[in-house]
């Protein structure tokens, strides 16, 4: 077997000190992230740790189109808990963003796509989208919806599983006085396919808007309060763990 030289053994143990040094110095928390994927892996990363709701155990419409139809009552959703303000509000608009429980305003629609449009679903069976307000409660004939959480979040995102074609539609970030946050990243664009989600330095997101271009439906509606996993560090945390053990092999 043949050794390698002082010099090369101390120059494997500085490489291997230096990398372990830049994981210390590493930042635990993401400085801000902008997602738009269709990469599963990519996704899973952000959902990490993340409140998923995938509305696949509540009553749903089945479809087989993207035509327009009206959405009976019992395929209509607001909240887990309409009786109080602890889970996320979701609306097609009219909603008091300070008391969502005094007025919901428009639900939004649940769907399970049948037919050609089956592969559409993200996970499971449905998926959920905004209806009209004008009392008819018609589906795919609207590009507005609301989403107003209980306490503000760091980071959202979504799948857009069905968009007009042609379409894109934008998520905007608000805070808990139902204005838009104007610094750091506080919008995102995407079209069919594509999950799209943000995370801010901090938890000071109070609710997100959703549209306009064009009727949508969406999957895997996530939200959580803490930040996903910065993945530079799980490597530089490998490279050094590498260059160390190199080290202690040759010695």
């Amino acid at each position: 077997m043949i050794s390698p030289s002082r010099s090369e053994s101390r120059m494997l143990w500085i490489c291997g000190f230096v990398l372990v040094c830049l994981v210390a110095m590493q930042p635990t928390e993401s400085s801000g992230l902008i997602l738009i994927s269709n990469d599963a892996n990519a996704v899973a990363q952000f959902q990490t740790g993340a409140t998923i709701e995938n509305f696949d155990n509540l009553a749903a419409l089945p479809i087989t189109s993207y035509d327009a139809q009206a959405v009976p009552l019992a395929n209509r959703f607001s909240s887990r808990n309409l009786a109080a303000f602890t889970s996320p509000f979701f609306n097609s608009g009219g909603a008091s963003f300070d008391n969502p429980v005094g007025n919901p305003g428009t639900p939004i629609g649940i769907f399970d796509p049948n037919g050609v449009i089956a592969g559409d679903v993200k996970s499971l069976n449905n998926v959920a989208g905004p209806l009209t307000g004008d009392g008819s409660f018609e589906a795919f004939n609207n590009g507005f919806m609301e989403v107003i959480f209980p306490a503000d979040v760091l980071r959202v995102g979504f799948w857009i599983t069905h968009i007009t074609p042609g379409s894109t539609i934008t998520m905007f970030l608000k805070d808990t006085s139902n204005q838009n946050l104007t610094t750091g990243d506080f919008q995102v664009t995407g079209s069919k396919g594509q999950f799209i989600g943000i995370q801010r330095d901090t938890a000071d997101v109070g609710g997100v808007t959703i549209g306009f271009a064009g009727a949508f439906t969406l999957d895997d509606f996530t939200y959580s309060t803490t930040p996903i996993p910065e993945p530079s560090s799980f490597l530089l945390t490998a490279m050094g763990l590498t260059g160390l053990l190199a080290w202690r092999r040759v010695r």
